[in-house]
């Protein structure tokens, strides 16, 4: 029998990542509040905002290279994970 061997770029596409709201479960409030415009995330915790830019890096989101750009891509991404969320 032959055994199928994948790349891991491949075989980390493949397996369910965490969700979110899983990984930064203690700060969902924090992305809330920078989601809803009430502070930038880069000021108010640039760590979180590292993390979750490379969390989103990491799913497959494409960034443009310019940092106003990459955060407006980066707040489109939670806030659609959010709605995802609260929608279920």
């Amino acid at each position: 029998m032959t055994e199928i061997r994948q790349t891991p770029i491949i075989l980390r596409s493949t397996i369910k990542t965490m969700t979110l709201t899983s990984k930064f479960k203690k700060d969902i409030q924090t992305l809330r509040g920078a989601v809803n415009g009430d502070f930038f995330l880069d000021v108010k915790n640039p760590k979180l905002l590292k993390k979750v830019r490379r969390y989103y890096e990491n799913t497959g989101v494409v960034f443009s290279g310019d940092p106003l750009d990459d955060y407006d891509i980066l707040m489109e991404q939670v806030a659609i994970d959010l709605e995802t969320v609260e929608a279920k």
